[in-house]
């Protein structure tokens, strides 16, 4: 191939992750046993997990449960609640993380309603804010390191046609929360060159 050609290569690529997908994770791992102290288990069962935008400006997306409480006062009573995120995210540093939440009942019975809030501001200062920091920096590389592989391996996408691409940096710009999906907008920089070896006939 020719070297002395630029190769440059950027992308912009959003990536769609719809709500229903991070609802199945979310409530798998609400789900699985915990050993730990202020738990949702040691409280209630968790029967259904649901996510949508927040139409407030305060927060990002709002994390809708429904429980099936454990405790002796509301034991067996079906709980609804919501927990509404809002999130930071720093492309510079690719730092993570849950900014302000807030726990809201959303029961007919106001003493049930603080009860709830109550436990669960608990859980999540303890299990959600205080875990909540990630730097992403170490998975992107990961999945650069993945990508460049795939890359090498399919070198020849179609008969005659040659691909020599190398990705530099993998980068997250910025996330949307959109009505029915998280769009995570990813930037891709790098170098590429192809080369005709046959003419299709």
């Amino acid at each position: 191939m020719i070297e002395d050609y630029q190769k440059g290569l950027i992308l912009n690529i959003p990536v769609k992750l719809p709500y229903a997908v991070l609802e199945k994770v979310i409530e798998e791992k609400m789900q699985e046993e915990d050993d730990e102290e202020n738990s949702i288990a040691e409280y209630a069962e968790v029967k259904f997990v649901w996510l949508e935008k927040n139409p407030e400006v305060d927060y990002d997306i709002t994390l809708g449960l429904r429980l099936k409480a454990k405790t002796f006062l509301f034991k067996n009573k079906e709980l609804e609640l919501k927990i509404h995120l809002k999130f930071n995210f720093d492309p510079v540093t690719n730092q993570f993380s849950l900014e302000d939440y807030e726990a809201v009942g959303e029961n007919q019975n106001k003493l049930m309603n603080k009860i709830v809030q109550i436990i669960l501001n608990k859980f999540l200062q303890k299990k959600v804010l205080q875990k909540s920091k990630q730097n992403l920096s170490e998975k992107l590389q990961q999945e650069l390191t993945k990508i460049n592989s795939k890359l090498k391996e399919n070198n020849e996408p179609a008969e005659g046609l040659l691909v020599d691409a190398q990705l530099d940096q993998l980068n997250i710009s910025h996330f949307e929360f959109a009505p029915q999906d998280l769009y995570i907008y990813l930037s891709l920089t790098g170098e590429a060159a192809m080369e005709v070896t046959k003419i299709p006939d």
